[in-house]
């Protein structure tokens, strides 16, 4: 074997490991996915990982076992994403695929400016948040996490589509969840198209969002081949609390920033007995950015 068939199979032994590494530290909890049945061995399982990243099970067996094949950079930065890995393991399974990492394009969100942080802690005592162009949520006030545990998503995950579908006590709070789960997918299509379609950065990141989307939830992936599309806009809903009780909201969707685009959601209360409620529902305290 020459030296540099050695190196090769040397670093295609190391993207083994490291991927089999990365992949047993996940759970099916920690992706928003039911744990199931009692598992011999940590992690998630090969072919869960392959859906949610969105690549053929076999092909990705084949790359864990050090096989012969070249991932594209596209298949590498899905990888990277449903691995939760960091950017300097993301530098790495890179370099040991022999690619160089894609431009991250989250850099495009810059920090939330400080008018808009304290028009959102305004309206507390009501749930508020602001979401950018990719629905990625980047603040939120007290109310906010006390509704959503926010706090406790990845960076990748902290996204108002993937947080609908994976939150599984605000599912259960929710009144008619799945009508509003339908409009919410409606309305993420009719974002993918105002974004201008595969051309344009921000489409590209809910077109990945679309395709995680349908990984990780099969009722999505039903939904989204119905085609429906709708504009953004508020709505009237209803949850069942499981201490408060009924919170009757007006969920008001309003454009706070054009360039780059952040939007204000607030969960205004419909009625007086629910407006009393949301004073108990967080302790002042400071308002929270991704």
């Amino acid at each position: 074997m020459t030296m540099t068939a050695t190196a090769t199979a040397t670093r295609r032994t190391a993207l083994s490991n490291f991927l089999r590494s990365r992949r047993a530290r996940l759970t099916p909890e920690d992706v928003g996915m039911a744990p199931g049945l009692r598992r011999r061995t940590p992690g998630l399982r090969r072919e869960e990982l392959a859906v949610l990243a969105g690549v053929g099970v076999t092909w990705y067996t084949w790359l864990e076992q050090g096989r012969a094949i070249n991932p594209s950079p596209e298949v590498l930065t899905s990888l990277a994403r449903t691995l939760r890995l960091d950017r300097a393991e993301t530098e790495y399974l890179f370099r040991l695929a022999g690619s160089h990492p894609q431009p991250v394009e989250r850099a495009v969100t810059e920090r939330v400016p400080d008018a808009l942080l304290r028009l959102m802690h305004s309206q507390s005592p009501s749930p508020a948040f602001l979401i950018d162009s990719a629905w990625d949520i980047r603040a939120w006030n007290p109310q906010a996490e006390a509704l959503f545990d926010f706090a406790r998503w990845s960076e990748q995950d902290r996204n108002l589509a993937w947080v609908v579908f994976a939150n599984q006590k605000h599912r259960a709070r929710t009144v008619d969840w799945e009508q509003h789960a339908r409009r919410m997918l409606a309305q993420l299509r009719a974002a993918y198209g105002e974004r201008g379609g595969d051309d344009s950065p921000g489409a590209r990141r809910l077109a990945s969002l679309i395709v995680r989307l349908r990984a990780g939830f099969p009722e999505a992936s039903r939904w989204l081949d119905e085609h429906q599309v709708q504009q953004r806009s508020g709505t009237e809903k209803d949850l069942e609390h499981e201490e408060l009780g009924l919170l009757r909201i007006d969920q008001a969707v309003l454009l706070a920033q054009a360039e780059p685009r952040l939007e204000l959601v607030v969960f205004a209360p419909r009625d007086e007995a629910t407006a009393r409620r949301f004073h108990r529902l967080a302790p002042a305290h400071a308002l929270s950015e991704a």
